[in-house]
């Protein structure tokens, strides 16, 4: 049996300021089962003084002492191993219970975002117009749980449709709070006067250059206006990949040109307009993280233009879009189709 009287004082004193702590535990002479009902606590850990003997020793660390000390032990190495075995101790015990903040607070983050991508998916069209003359179909996978990439497709009395994708530049909900602000600033009309879209793109890129928000966000942004009972298309282009247009006989060509990001500099954005023909197919989209993703999903289109609207579209998406290793898309993917119909 250890004497604890018999032992350095030094070495005593340190061991009952040990013992003291919460999270330290001295036991002399220890039993196996209370060993092991310390180690399986977990929180505490457990210093050992047991009697000379190897055997004694081993039996005590297999229990799950942290540290095994016997009068036998020189008094400076005591010492040391004691310290070093209670510092240890607390380290793990910080950094178990840092791991266990983090996780609590990833909890709270993802129930958040789970949340953010609820409120923004609410702000997409619930519905897609019906519109006799023309059939609709979308596309919107984002590649987290929120996204910088959104779209539009909304009646404007009943001769016209307004539809755009938007794209903010960079992920995750910086990207999101923008694609989020410009839905917000999006105003088709002045009161009942529809209004151009190169006119719209130019207000929203003036609003960003105004608020001089931090890191200078920019978007890319193109927007159309359909007018049903002439089948003009007119859009404005904000550094976004141009629509393009599917004829029934496998033609095909990118409608206008592009101006600058939004957010970049002061711009005016031009108005492009076309006639479409019944069958014709008009598609926008977002680019991918592959820099050759548009040309890619382009030949697909033209290759499944025998297909419904929706599988032609979904179809050539699922053939081209890039997935990471836990199989979520590689960038935000979003596309707006509508056909002309000969009804």
């Amino acid at each position: 049996m250890v004497d604890p009287s018999a032992l350095d004082p030094e070495l005593r004193r340190e061991l009952e300021a040990a013992d003291a702590c919460e999270e330290i535990a001295v036991v002399y002479d220890p039993v196996p089962e209370v060993l092991e009902a310390y180690a399986f606590e977990g929180r505490i850990g457990v210093v050992a003084v047991v009697g000379a003997g190897a055997a004694a020793e081993a039996a005590a660390l297999d229990a799950g002492a942290i540290e095994v000390l016997t009068p036998a032990t020189p008094r400076e190495l005591a010492l040391a191993r004691l310290r070093n075995a209670v510092a240890r101790f607390r380290s793990r015990l910080k950094l178990e219970r840092a791991v266990a903040d983090l996780g609590r607070e990833a909890d709270t983050n993802e129930r958040h975002l789970r949340l953010a991508a609820q409120l923004q998916r609410s702000l997409l069209p619930r519905s897609l117009p019906e519109v006799a003359g023309v059939r609709f179909s979308t596309a919107y996978l984002p590649r987290d749980f929120v996204s910088g990439d959104t779209y539009e497709l909304r009646l404007l009395g009943p001769e016209r449709v307004a539809l755009f994708t938007l794209d903010a530049v960079g992920h995750g909900v910086r990207a999101a709070l923008l694609t989020t602000l410009l839905r917000s600033l999006f105003r088709p009309l002045q009161g009942e006067q529809v209004r151009s879209p190169g006119e719209v793109l130019g207000e929203l890129n003036g609003y960003l250059l105004d608020a001089q928000l931090d890191e200078s966000p920019t978007a890319a942004f193109c927007y159309g206006l359909l007018d049903l009972p002439s089948r003009r298309l007119c859009l404005a282009n904000a550094g976004h990949p141009s629509p393009v247009r599917i004829r029934p006989n496998g033609k095909y060509e990118r409608l206008g040109g592009s101006g600058l990001l939004l957010g970049i500099d002061p711009a005016a954005y031009e108005d492009f307009e076309v006639e479409l023909e019944p069958g014709d197919r008009v598609v926008f989209f977002t680019d991918g993280a592959d820099p050759v993703y548009d040309e890619r999903f382009l030949r697909k289109l033209v290759e499944l233009r025998d297909l419904d609207l929706e599988l032609q579209v979904g179809g050539a998406l699922g053939e081209v879009i890039a997935l990471d290793e836990e199989g979520r898309p590689e960038d935000d993917v979003t596309a707006v189709a509508f056909e002309l119909t000969t009804e």
